[in-house]
């Protein structure tokens, strides 16, 4: 043999190799769907056989069996970490805007917040909220500004009452 004849043959062995492979996936994939439809077909037998056994009257028809779900539960929450999340000022609307704490019922919710304020955590905010109990209180409001382009109204200022008129009198 040539070297150049060695050459191609090692290309084909490269590309049968290839091909070879495809055909061992393809007969995986076949081996796989012929057990599949197997088990299939076993309990097609096997209701076959109960049916059989039904209308000669030798069994009892079973109940079908009832898939029980298992409860689920819900996941625990660390509400500490749901409390160093919150602002210094918050109401139960924001809690329920929460990505974890606002899955679960407002009950639920204001009970955790009553724990807090019974811990000393929370105290009850003027406006219907609630603030961290280490938070400063809300200054007060300042005054809006005056818009530069409208006058300020002024009060109107008394006038002085106007002296009444005299009657003249003519004198000839």
């Amino acid at each position: 043999m040539t070297a150049q004849s060695s050459k191609i043959l090692m290309v084909l062995e490269g590309k049968l190799g290839t091909v070879r492979r495809e055909v061992e996936k393809m007969l995986q994939e076949l081996k796989r769907e012929i057990s599949a439809r197997e088990a299939a077909l076993a309990a097609l037998k096997t209701d076959y056989a109960r049916g059989l056994d039904l209308l000669r009257g030798k069994a009892t028809p079973k109940a079908a069996p009832v898939a029980r779900r298992p409860k689920k539960r819900a996941r625990a929450i660390n509400w500490k970490a749901v409390f160093s999340g919150l602002p210094v000022r918050f109401n139960v609307k924001t809690l329920t805007s929460h990505p974890v704490a606002g899955k679960r019922p407002k009950p639920h919710l204001y009970a955790v917040v009553a724990r807090w304020k019974k811990e000393g955590l929370v105290k009850t905010d003027g406006a219907g909220g609630y603030q961290k109990a280490g938070a400063k209180p809300a200054p007060p409001k300042k005054a809006r500004p005056k818009v530069a382009g409208k006058p300020a109204s002024k009060p109107a200022a008394k006038a002085a009452p106007k002296p009444a008129p005299q009657p003249q009198t003519e004198s000839q």
